[in-house]
Formats: C-alpha cells, structure tokens, sequence
C-alpha cells in the first residue's frame, strides 16, 4: 500500500495543476488569451532553456548516454512503422483524419507533463537522462509526424521542406546548443554564471505548462469522434509503452533507464499535436477530443506504470 500511495504523491500534483488550469478556465478567470501567452512564454522560451540545460549537464560522450538514445530511437521507429501500417488499413476515407491520428498516436505530452513527473519520480540525479529519452520521443514524433502530413494530405513529394521548418524549431535548436556544450565541455564560474538563469527560466516551465495545459483542455470534448479517440488512447497509453518495454528490455538497458524509457512512452498525447493539426488544416476535432481523453485516462495508465517502476 505504501508504494500506491508513493505513486499518487508522485502523479496527483502533476494533474492537480492541469485540472487547476482547466478549472480557472471554466470559472472564466483564465481566458483563451491566457493560455496562448503561457503556451507562447513555455514554448518558446522555458522549455528550451530547460533542454539546452540538461543537454548541457549530460556527458555526451558516455556510453549510456547513446544507449538511451539509440535504443529509444529504435522503440520509437518501430513502433511509427507499427501505427502507420494500422492507421493505413483504416476505413477512414480522409487523409487529414489518417494522419491526425498517426500524429496523437505518436507525439506524446513528453514536455508538459513528462519532465515535471520524471523528476518527481526519477530523481534530479537522473533528470537529464529522463530529458534525453523525452526528447529523443518529441523530436522523432514530430519529424515522422510531419512525413505522415506529407503522405496523406499535402503529397508534394516536397518533405524536406517541411523537415527544414522542423529544424527551425525551438526545442530541436535548444537540443542542439546544449549537445555542442557539452561537447565542448563548456564549464567552470563563467559558465555556471550563464547556466544560473537558464536554469531559473527552465524551473518556469513545468508549473506554467500544466496549467496552460489544463486550460487548453477546457470545451474541446466532441461526442462524434469517441470511438475513434478511444481507440487512439488504447493504441497510445498501452501499445506504445509495452512495446518500448519490450525493445529496452531485449537491448538490456538497466533497471531505472528501462523504467525511464516506458513511462515516457507512456505519456498522453501532446497539445503540440494540435498546434501541428491547425497548421497543416487536420482534424483539428479529433486532436482535441484525444488529448483530452489520453490525458485523462493517463492519471491511471501511468500510475500503473510507475506501480511496477518504483
């Protein structure tokens, strides 16, 4: 009993701020307005730092370090293949449908609600590693998740385009400053001096983006896609994170890093998705109503998760 009341200190305050969100939103003291300038402040700005920070703090040159990427790397190609295959043979006529639900199949909240809750349960010590599986699952969700847009609804053979907008991207550009640090090994006063603030704006980014989160979440329910985003919760909460278990288990990885690795698998589909949807005319509906369910029915998914982990 004492490790179930372990797991629910660890997972209830994370969601405790993202129903605080969408309780301020509902009682009309955080506006629409709110939300986009606390999504614009976290994306933009505490998220990167937070990234660039912990790439910074890794050593990129251990061998463990290119383990849980190289093997996170392989759960996450694989497991695309997998999703790609099952949404393909889909009766589902549209190709803004097909490839909404390969992007909340596949691009999971690994920002908003994964940082926050691997460090709470993995410890500071282990937090970079935790960033650096966390963000291997973005950056490869939103890469192949803009191939899909290409395959099924823009089809102009021009996906480098869309790849190039990619690099562009504020957590890819944070990603790679904080590697090219670490490499060149970039330490002492000045450098602590610079880290300092950084690191303050990346402590901004878990509380702000649960509760910005929360608030996003508010009215996006549509009863006419149910079926549908139950089915892509299944597929992202269970299918996803078995099979990460079953790759990191094969490679050997280690206790904690396997645990790691499962639980950022296991994270509900991200609010990115939707950003991604608006941009590329998707079906914005069917983004919304599945990230609001998956993070609903995560508070037990990963529960159980940790359940087995801690």
């Amino acid at each position: 009993m004492q490790t179930i009341f372990e797991v629910l200190f660890v997972v209830l305050p994370i969601f405790g701020l993202v129903y605080a969100g969408y309780f301020f939103r509902k009682i009309k003291i955080c506006t629409d307005e709110w939300v986009h300038i606390l999504n614009q402040f976290v994306y933009y700005v505490s998220l990167p730092a937070i990234i660039s920070v912990s790439f910074w703090q890794i050593n990129v040159r251990e061998p463990m370090f290119w383990s849980i990427v190289g093997t996170n790397t392989a759960a996450v190609v694989a497991y695309a293949v997998i999703l790609f295959g099952f949404i393909q043979v889909l009766p589902w006529k549209r190709g803004s449908l097909k490839a909404a639900a390969f992007m909340v199949g596949i691009v999971g909240n690994t920002v908003y609600i994964g940082f926050p809750l691997l460090a709470d349960a993995f410890g500071k010590n282990l937090l970079p590693y935790s960033i650096a599986a966390a963000t291997v699952h973005l950056v490869l969700g939103l890469v192949l998740s803009i191939l899909a847009v290409e395959f099924w609804v823009i089809k102009s053979k021009r996906a480098s385009a869309y790849i190039l907008d990619f690099f562009k991207n504020p957590f890819f550009s944070s990603l790679a400053v904080g590697v090219v640090l670490s490499l060149l090994n970039f330490k002492g006063p000045v450098a602590d001096m610079i880290q300092k603030p950084i690191f303050m704006l990346g402590t901004t980014a878990s509380p702000l983006a649960l509760f910005a989160l929360g608030g996003f979440l508010h009215g996006k329910f549509a009863p006419h896609h149910l079926s549908r985003s139950v089915l892509l919760t299944v597929v992202k909460l269970a299918v996803f994170p078995l099979l990460t278990w079953l790759f990191v288990s094969l490679m050997g990885l280690g206790a904690d890093f396997t645990a790691i690795s499962v639980v950022v698998a296991s994270m509900p589909s991200a609010v990115t998705a939707f950003v991604i949807a608006e941009k590329y005319h998707l079906d914005n509906e069917l983004v919304a109503n599945t990230i609001l369910l998956s993070t609903a029915v995560s508070i037990v998914t990963i529960s159980l998760f940790l359940l087995r982990f801690i």
